[in-house]
């Protein structure tokens, strides 16, 4: 399965399956769809209306880890504590995870 790196259009970037013409996050935007998906509307949605103090998720298809990584941050801001499971049938590749730019862009 061919796969390659590819820049979406809020700048971050996301892993393409040729093959199957698919990507792992939104082509408008990688850090824009996660941000939206799963914090706003998923986590954020669930602390609002049930205010734990911890929990757990399980997110089935991984992917590049964005969304835990958005969950890790979210989860220092309010002080939580998240048991995190993931379950990925194609693992990113290191020399696949070192071409994303998370990091540097929810930094800035």
């Amino acid at each position: 399965m061919k796969r390659s790196i590819i820049t979406t259009s809020d700048g971050s970037k996301t892993i393409q399956i040729e093959d199957w013409d698919e990507q792992y996050h939104s082509i408008h935007g990688a850090i824009q769809e996660s941000q939206h998906v799963f914090i706003k509307t998923g986590l954020h949605h669930f602390l609002k209306l049930y205010q734990p103090n911890h929990l757990s998720i399980l997110e089935i298809g991984f992917g590049t880890g964005l969304n835990a990584f958005l969950t890790a941050l979210e989860a220092q801001t309010h002080k939580l504590k998240i048991q995190y499971e993931g379950v990925e049938a194609y693992p990113v590749l290191e020399e696949e995870l070192l071409q994303l730019n998370y990091a540097p862009l929810i930094a800035a």
